[in-house]
């Protein structure tokens, strides 16, 4: 439909950035596990190359500048760099002044891999919470113009969160909010467009959500991580239920993502969302 694109988004960290655990949230020991996060991105582009799909590649700045030249490929293959933190710390336990030095350090380092300005955010783990938080005033001061941060799914969001692309007011300005595609699962609120519900939920189900967005007019997002397509990801010391969140149905990824991308070529948000507005606006 006219201004409506099916919107991929890939949160590139590593298999070890998992946040909170006694493990593996320590930057200082980060050098010591072996990285996955290049390869198991490869696989990703390979992908979206054979279907001419591009996507929005969210990138740590802790990996941009140890992998610029990659980050630079991406951007080479046509798709959007965004900026998903510098070491991928939850928003909302830092400081105003803690998140600004935080985003402006991984910009810093996006910009300098990539040579084009950096303006589409995702906080990890969906850590902005609700629109309520400061740290929106903060992107938009910072030259962000669009977020892709906040879910309407408890108890990782706000069930009040929006579902669908929302321009945001904030006291430093509008800032454009496009989040993930939501429905159900076992009948309570939960993410369609990827994550461990999305892949254990039945792929009819999924499609379904898909076809009513876009005929909706509306652009159904979707996300994924690397370490979600590597047939090579070490073994984890994890906790039974973090091991289902990061493990459940990974297997089935790759080929669900191949089979939407053979219906429907995906967009990145810069496409999707040229200059941060919503389908059908126009800029003052």
């Amino acid at each position: 439909m006219p201004g409506a694109h099916l919107v991929l988004t890939v949160d590139v960290e590593e298999w070890f950035h998992v946040c909170g655990h006694p493990t593996y949230d320590v930057p200082d020991r980060w050098g010591s596990f072996p990285s996955r996060v290049v390869p198991s991105t490869e696989r990703i582009l390979e992908l979206l190359d054979h279907t001419a799909s591009h996507a929005t590649f969210f990138v740590l700045g802790w990996i941009a500048r140890r992998n610029p030249g990659f980050v630079r490929r991406i951007a080479e293959a046509g798709h959007e760099i965004g900026c998903h933190g510098d070491l991928h710390r939850r928003a909302y336990t830092m400081t105003t002044q803690e998140f600004r030095a935080d985003v402006r350090s991984a910009r810093a380092a996006l910009e300098d891999a990539c040579g084009a300005p950096v303006t589409a955010y995702r906080a990890p783990e969906w850590s902005l919470r609700t629109t309520s938080s400061p740290h929106l005033p903060t992107l938009v001061e910072e030259g962000f113009r669009i977020d892709s941060s906040l879910l309407a799914v408890p108890p990782i969001g706000d069930p009040g969160n929006p579902r669908r692309p929302t321009v945001l007011s904030t006291p430093s300005g509008d800032l454009l909010e496009v989040p993930p595609l939501v429905g159900t699962f076992f009948g309570r609120p939960a993410m369609l467009g990827g994550g461990w519900t999305s892949r254990l939920s039945r792929e009819s189900r999924v499609g379904a959500a898909v076809e009513a967005a876009l005929a909706s007019r509306e652009s159904p997002v979707f996300y994924l991580h690397p370490w979600e397509v590597d047939e090579e990801h070490p073994p984890m010391d994890l906790s039974p239920v973090a091991r289902l969140v990061h493990f459940g149905g990974r297997d089935r990824v790759v080929p669900r993502l191949t089979r939407l991308l053979s219906r429907h070529r995906a967009h990145s948000l810069a496409e999707a969302f040229p200059a941060g507005l919503l389908p059908g606006e126009v800029a003052a």
